[in-house]
This record gives C-alpha cells, structure tokens and sequence, in this order.
C-alpha cells in the first residue's frame, strides 16, 4: 500500500490540508488547498460548528479531486499552552536473539512518558531522539540491530486536556479519525531544517496572524518555545491607521503590494485619499516605510523571546509562516536580531506556500513514526497506478465505501494504547 498520508493544520488564521505521498526522502503533493479560519483564536477553539464546516468543506474538495474518500488525518494543532519535557525510558529486549524489534523500541517510549507533569496536561507526541544500545549510542531508529537492553532518549511534548480534546473531537465531528498529531512548531522544523541544524542550534520563528511563536532546537530537543503576541495583523493594521483606510482595504494591498524593500515602487500610485481641498496619494515605496517600521516593532517583540535563549552563539534562524510572505522581510529581522535571518519557502511542488511548512513537516514525521511503529495506514486508498503523476491526468476510481459497522479507532484511544504506562 502506497504511504499516502493527509494533513490537516488548524490554525487562527487558516485551515489547510495537504494530500501527500511519502517516496524515500520526497513527497509527491496530490491535493493541497488552504481557507480563511473562523473559529480558532488563540489556539482555542471557539465556535465548534464552523471550524467543523471548515474541516469538512477541505476534506470533501480533497476527496472530489482525488475521486477517493479520505479516513484518516494527521493533525497539526497551535503551539499555545504546549509544554516540552526531555526525558528517557529503558527496557530489556525481549527477542532471544537480542535483536531490537518495534515493540521494544515502543515500550522505550512508553517507559520514558513516566514522569511528573500538570493533571491538566495531556501528552501528544513522544519523540524519540536517540537510542543508547549496550556498547554504543546511535540516532536511528536500531530496529534489528543487537543489544541485551534499549534506552531512548525522548522529546515528550505536551498540551492542556481541553485544548487537544477540542481539535479531535472537530476532527471526528467532520468525519474522519485522527492517525497522529503534533504541534505545529515541531512540524514545521522538520521541514524547514536540515537534522544537522537541530543537532547544533536552530531558532525558527513562526509568523502568524496575531501571534508569532519563536522555538530553539538543539542536540535533537525541541528545548524552547514562547509566544509573541504579534503577527501579520498588525503589519495591516499599522497600514490602516497611516493611511486612513479600512483594515480589509490596508490587507489587499499589504499582500498585492507589500514589501519591505523600499528601493522600489517609487512611481507607482497604489491609493489617493481625497479631503476637502488636496488629494494624498501612496505609492508603493510609501506603503513600503509603513511596513518597515512595522516589521521592525514585530521584531523587537520576538527579539526579546529570543533573548531568553541568546548565550552569546549565532545560530541558523529562519522565518515561516503566512505572516513571513512579505518580501525582504529577512532583511528587517536580520537588522533587529543582530544575524543573518532568512525566509523559508517550500519548493515541494504543489505546496510552495509558507503556510504550508507544517504540513509538509509532518508528513517527514508521520514517515519516521512508520519506521517506530512498523507501519502507519494510510489516510485514503488510491487504485494501484503505475506513477503517482498519473493520477493529475488521467483520474482514478473510486474506491469501496466503508461500511457503517466497520468500527473507527479514535485518537484517545491510540493515546491510551500508544502511551499507557504498562511494560
């Protein structure tokens, strides 16, 4: 069976899903479509009907393209109220022949969930970060390799009970079941970095609508993560209070005509506003000095997240996010931040959004956890064709309908049998 997995991203600003399948190290992108969001704020769901009406309205675009029902999603869920944990967990291996199998090395998993933590807390990903074998310590999954006992060391990342059940009960409203989650934080440096990066230190900075989460990686771990309460909201609004015009007006032209280079657009009259006895008109380089100022202000809020972390190293930092699409904003942050800054763009075909980082980065994470678990379903099946390419041209056939007696497992029971503290 084809590993092809959906992703569903719920965010403040958008909801996105990408149809993807995962071939070695590349994704092959089947469906990818993104809409405004009308129920999150903060992270929180507020209005449950909508965000399922949103849900549903992506997942069925998805099924009519790919003339095949879709079953199961990964869900990327907000970085708010998450909580991250370095521990580790080791066992015997059971095999006679001292050959490392799937279920030992998730019984070191389990093992290493065992630890104090809020009663409001629920955990969502255990993230194995090495292994130590009995003469030696590797990074790759050792499934086959030989050693009497298995240590992981494991990233253990948490969030509140009421916030994670919100999302997978929208998700299970719309249809489907949950096959895996993370936040969104940890998907998008998958994506966005090379292993070698987390390994020595990297800050990705994650430019929302109203709120901008900053996280520092290294040896492996996720080990920071904090929230600035700015985003590309106020890169509007600011746009709005100088020139004096309606917030959805100052959005169409930050995204038509937003940048940060003020080199440019000299000439080019983008509003005139018109009072009693003169005109004002803008042009792009004028709208260009309100961003910048903007940026800069945005900048120095994240700036001073940063510096809970800063110990005097450079460290690769980069910019994701649909906030982070204004052009040469790296340039700003580069300035304020004291270092080279740059902006990540997927080059995935099909998903050259930086919206959809996340998405990709989990599907890379949903592909390592196959290699844990043995193996993942996937999230829809698609008729045996000989090249995913295709499937773009010549359509597919659907498949079976599931039928209504067919139990569906949910996520709260794969965090009980995933998770539970039993050996």
């Amino acid at each position: 069976m084809k590993n092809i997995y959906a992703v569903l991203d719920i965010g403040s600003a958008t909801v996105k899903l990408l149809v993807g399948e995962v071939v070695s190290a590349n994704i092959n992108i089947l469906f990818s479509k993104k809409i405004t969001s009308h129920g999150i704020k903060k992270g929180r769901i507020e209005n449950m009907p909508v965000v399922v009406s949103e849900i549903k309205q992506l997942l069925d675009s998805a099924s009519q393209a790919l003339l095949a029902p879709i079953t199961k999603v990964a869900l990327c869920i907000p970085s708010f109220h998450a909580h991250i944990y370095q521990s580790d967990g080791i066992t015997k291996v059971n095999s006679p022949s001292d050959r490392i199998t799937n279920e030992d090395v998730i019984r070191a998993l389990k093992l290493s969930q065992r630890f104090e933590r809020g009663k409001d807390e629920e955990i969502i990903s255990v993230i194995p970060i090495g292994f130590q074998l009995d003469t030696r310590a590797v990074l790759e999954v050792p499934i086959g390799q030989k050693s009497a006992s298995l240590k992981a060391d494991s990233l253990v990342i948490t969030t509140k009970k009421k916030l994670l059940y919100s999302y997978i009960t929208a998700v299970e409203k719309a249809g489907v079941e949950v096959l895996d989650i993370t936040i969104d934080a940890y998907a998008c440096a998958k994506e966005a970095f090379d292993a070698v990066y987390l390994q020595e230190g990297a800050i990705l900075i994650d430019i929302g609508y109203k709120t901008s989460t900053v996280s520092f990686f290294e040896g492996g771990y996720l080990k920071y993560i904090a929230q600035a309460s700015v985003g590309g909201y106020d890169l509007t609004r600011n746009i709005a209070a100088a020139w004096q015009i309606p917030m959805d007006k100052a959005e169409v032209y930050k995204v038509k005509y937003g940048t940060c280079d003020q080199n440019i657009g000299d000439e080019d009259i983008i509003h005139t506003t018109k009072g009693k006895d003169v005109e004002t008109h803008y042009t792009q380089k004028d709208l260009s000095i309100v961003l910048n100022e903007a940026v800069d202000d945005i900048m120095k809020v994240i700036k001073t997240k940063i510096d809970v972390i800063n110990d005097g190293r450079s460290y690769e930092t980069v910019i994701v996010g649909g906030g982070g699409e204004l052009p040469s904003i790296d340039n700003i942050a580069s300035q304020v931040l004291n270092g080279v800054v740059r902006t990540y763009r997927p080059e995935t075909i099909g998903a050259r959004d930086m919206s959809f980082v996340s998405c990709l980065g989990m599907m890379y994470y949903l592909n390592e956890r196959a290699k844990i678990l043995g193996g993942l379903d996937a999230s829809l099946v698609l008729p045996d064709i000989s090249s995913t390419m295709s499937i773009r041209f010549k359509g597919l056939t659907k498949t079976k309908p599931i039928h209504d007696g067919q139990k569906k497992k949910s996520f709260t029971q794969i965090i009980e049998n995933f998770f539970s503290d039993e050996e």
